[in-house]
């Protein structure tokens, strides 16, 4: 169930926020279909400031707090979570190096333009359906998303799309993903992870937001990161 209950917290993690030279957003992360007890559990509060190449993204939660800081050279991840404190650091780098290594082995989705439309956080926003296929070789099946974009937010060739999380792959959407409505079965249970932007701040960001400290947390680099990893899946397809 722990697992299961991350996938809320993940969720915004398919979306890089990098976008204009100022630009706060709020977003609420949530899931449908969890039982009761478990339900206020899968809620999160998501806020995301970005400065021209900087972009902090803090998640909050009845599980705990996540942090993700990216300054154009470096990306530290912050979790905390019962007390316990770990984090991670990955250079521009090896993410570069991770991108091109993975770009290959990723099927792309397709995307289906709507005419639909509706307002969201005081902007215009067109539908959108993104198809994908998610899962390995034969357990591979087609997940559909319902995307609500705009086209007045901008989203820079390498700082937009996917880069991790749970969501599908949205480099190549034409404009900003507002809302994402992505049905999925977990364990048995059929649920719907729905992200919104609820606020929209233009106003100048201060430059110590981007200031964050990891004492206390365990850190690992991205190499022991990946390397943890694989054990744990290793681990688990035995």
């Amino acid at each position: 169930m722990k697992k299961l209950l991350m996938i809320a917290a993940l969720a915004f993690g398919s979306i890089q926020l990098n976008a204009q030279d100022n630009i706060t957003v709020k977003m609420s992360v949530k899931v449908e279909g969890l039982p009761e007890e478990y339900a206020g559990m899968a809620e999160n509060d998501v806020i995301t400031y970005m400065k021209g190449d900087k972009s902090k993204t803090e998640v909050t939660s009845m599980m705990g707090s996540q942090i993700f800081l990216n300054d154009g050279a470096m990306t530290t991840a912050l979790f905390e979570q019962m007390g316990n404190k770990t984090g991670w650091t990955m250079t521009k780098a090896e993410a570069d190096a991770d991108e091109k290594e993975n770009a290959g082995k990723k099927q792309k989705p397709t995307i289906e333009y709507t005419a639909e439309k509706k307002m969201i956080a005081g902007y215009e926003c067109t539908k959108a359906v993104v198809t994908s296929m998610v899962g390995k070789d034969k357990e591979k099946k087609e997940v559909k998303t319902d995307v609500w974009f705009t086209d007045k937010i901008k989203m820079p060739g390498t700082s937009k799309g996917k880069k991790g999380g749970m969501g599908p792959d949205l480099t190549d959407l034409k404009g900003y993903p507002m809302q994402t409505e992505m049905s999925m079965n977990q364990g048995g249970m059929e649920m719907k992870m729905i992200s919104t932007v609820t606020e929209v701040d233009t106003k100048p960001v201060d430059d110590g937001v981007f200031k964050v400290s990891t004492e206390g947390y365990k850190m690992l680099t991205y190499k022991e990161l990946k390397d943890q990893q694989k054990k744990e899946t290793e681990g688990m397809d035995r």
